[in-house]
């Protein structure tokens, strides 16, 4: 049988002579209050022991969730960090490469300005050897019509002269 507080407040013992109480009711009733009131010790201990277990393991769940906080904090500074970090190291290289594209550009505009002063300096060498070739042929030429005219004087032909030098002497069709 449970006991309630209310049983405890409403209860009455039989009468016993000369105005007394049944001892022996009473003390039953006093074993049965006992044994109710140490039931309830004993449940309120292991709900005392259950509540102090819980708030561990509430506190150990906080302190997770602390660390766990902690953590994300820690990973999300050094996320903006290393994007900080990356940004500055691609603007580097980017910086680097422009860099040596302009050197690039910069040689390939040295070379090509080497080269048209080359190509120049090789059109004027052709045509001052065009030149030259032209004036060693007319004195050549000239040397021929000369020796021809003394050859014409004299009677006598100069067949080695002529021959070996003969096709740059113009044809005899254009001769005037």
């Amino acid at each position: 049988m449970k006991l309630t507080p209310l049983d405890l407040q409403q209860k009455t013992f039989r009468k016993v002579r000369l105005g007394g109480v049944d001892e022996r009711e009473v003390d039953l009733f006093l074993d049965l209050a006992a044994s109710e009131l140490e039931d309830v010790v004993r449940k309120l201990h292991q709900q005392e022991e259950e509540v102090r277990r819980q708030n561990a393991r509430l506190a150990e769940h906080r302190e997770r969730e602390q660390l766990l906080q902690q953590t994300l904090t820690t990973a999300q500074r050094l996320a903006d960090e290393m994007k900080v970090t990356t940004r500055k190291e691609a603007d580097i290289i980017l910086s680097d490469a422009e860099l040596q594209a302009e050197k690039i550009i910069a040689n390939a505009q040295a070379r090509r300005m080497q080269l048209i002063v080359e190509i120049d300096e090789l059109k004027r060498n052709r045509t001052m050897f065009m030149s030259q070739l032209a004036s060693l042929i007319d004195t050549h030429k000239a040397m021929l019509d000369a020796i021809r005219g003394a050859e014409g004087q004299e009677g006598q032909k100069a067949p080695v002269v002529g021959e070996n030098v003969s096709f740059l002497s113009p044809p005899a069709s254009k001769r005037g």
